[in-house]
């Protein structure tokens, strides 16, 4: 056996190292009452915060992570930890811009009465939704963006950042008596990318749907089951009433591989098909009539003249609607 337990012979495998993108300033970590007097400053000062919670369902416990926009940025992790017979408050000043309608508060995940972190918010201290204003969801926004993922991770990924969520992290011990150095960066993570992804998609414009080119056949790719059918045509007949069908016209259109009869459900439909003109058919359908194939143009189906004139001859020779097929039964 060589290095490595691998056959002689047989080629190492790499695995490239994912790359993540993390917060990089400074994370100070207190509890209420030992909060920096210039962090508080800067927070009172602040129209706009980015907001997050660690909660522990076992015990009266919340991590909070603030960050504003101030340079240099720095993310505050308040340990709001307390017994079960001490009373559950958050520094003042926070719940005054937590209960304030002029100041935003950006937060990852649906805003709403029923969603955990508002849930939370009121049992643990007493704080009511409607109390709440101006918290801002980033998955209400992404939502209203028109983005499918609504979760931190995908609207970074979306705005150009690969940010890490650990589930180990998720579910670690928040109330140790000293958070890791893990713990740290994945707090301030989630906190600083949410403000970050919602300054984004605060003047975030979605992208116009990309157009899609229509894939035209011949006439002699048709059949008797044929759907969406797109094809470039000649009018060989012009449209004349079906007689004893009222308003149902027909007209014959070919390409270079064969004509077929066309089924013309509405004036506008009728009107193009006068003969000579070259004309674009999208979305028709094959229809069985007394066993030979009508190319349907209904409501959901579109013929129009081309702005240029079709250069090839019609082949008159392969009529696709001359023959006639039988259901063979099973």
């Amino acid at each position: 056996m060589g290095r490595g337990g691998k056959g002689k012979g047989q080629p190492r495998e790499w695995a490239e190292v994912t790359k993540y993108d993390h917060f990089e300033r400074d994370v100070k970590v207190c509890t209420p009452s030992s909060i920096p007097s210039e962090v508080e400053a800067a927070i009172k000062e602040a129209a706009l915060l980015g907001v997050d919670f660690e909660w522990k369902s076992k015990c009266p416990i919340a991590v909070v992570s603030v960050v504003t926009q101030a340079e240099p940025p720095s993310v505050l992790l308040v340990r709001v930890h307390t017994a079960e017979d001490e009373p559950r408050k958050l520094p003042d000043f926070l719940e005054k811009h937590f209960r304030s309608m002029d100041v935003t508060k950006a937060i990852g995940g649906f805003w709403h009465p029923k969603r955990n972190d508002p849930r939370q918010l009121e049992e643990t201290f007493g704080l009511k939704y409607e109390d709440l204003p101006g918290f801002v969801g980033l998955a209400n926004m992404a939502k209203d963006k028109g983005l499918h993922e609504t979760s931190l991770l995908g609207i970074a990924k979306h705005l150009g950042w690969n940010v890490k969520k650990d589930k180990e992290l998720t579910t670690s011990d928040w109330e140790a008596d000293e958070l890791s150095e893990a713990q740290k960066q994945y707090a301030a993570d989630d906190v600083w990318f949410t403000l970050q992804c919602y300054l984004k998609l605060k003047d975030y414009t979605p992208p116009p749907p990309a157009l899609t080119v229509p894939k035209f056949i011949k006439l002699k790719d048709i059949n008797p089951e044929s759907k969406g059918v797109n094809v470039k045509v000649k009018c060989t007949r012009a449209a004349e009433p079906v007689e004893g069908a009222g308003v149902l016209k027909e007209a014959v259109c070919g390409d270079d591989t064969g004509c077929v009869t066309l089924s013309l459900r509405g004036e506008a439909a009728a009107a193009v098909c006068t003969l000579g003109s070259s004309l674009r058919v999208q979305n028709a359908h094959s229809k069985m009539i007394k066993g030979h194939i009508r190319l349907v143009i209904d409501q959901w189906a579109i013929v129009k003249t081309t702005p240029e004139p079709h250069e090839f001859e019609v082949n008159e020779k392969n009529d696709i609607s001359a023959t006639e097929y039988e259901l063979v039964q099973e």
